[in-house]
C-alpha cells in the first residue's frame, strides 16, 4: 500500500509588488500562486545544485529593487 504525504506548508511574506505580480502570473498562465511558487522553487534548487552559490551574486544586486526602491538592476 502506499502512503501518501502531506507536503510541509511554508507562510511566505511577499512584498505587495510581488504578491500582485505573482497573481497576475497566475492568471495568465492558469495556474495557482503556489503552484508557481513551486515551479520556482524547484527551478531555484536545480540552479543551485548546477552552479552553486554563485547564483546569489545576481540575485543580491538587485536587493533594491526588490525592497520597492524601484531602482534599476545592476549590470
Amino acid at each position: 500500500m502506499e502512503s501518501k504525504v502531506k507536503p510541509s506548508r511554508l507562510t511566505v511574506y511577499l512584498p505587495e509588488k510581488s504578491r500582485i505580480d505573482l497573481h497576475e502570473i497566475a492568471q495568465e498562465t492558469g495556474l495557482s500562486q503556489s503552484q508557481l511558487v513551486v515551479l520556482a522553487t524547484h527551478s531555484l534548487i536545480a540552479n543551485h545544485k548546477a552552479n552553486g552559490n554563485a547564483i546569489f551574486s545576481e540575485l543580491l544586486g538587485i536587493r533594491s529593487y526588490l525592497n520597492g526602491n524601484g531602482l534599476q538592476m545592476k549590470e
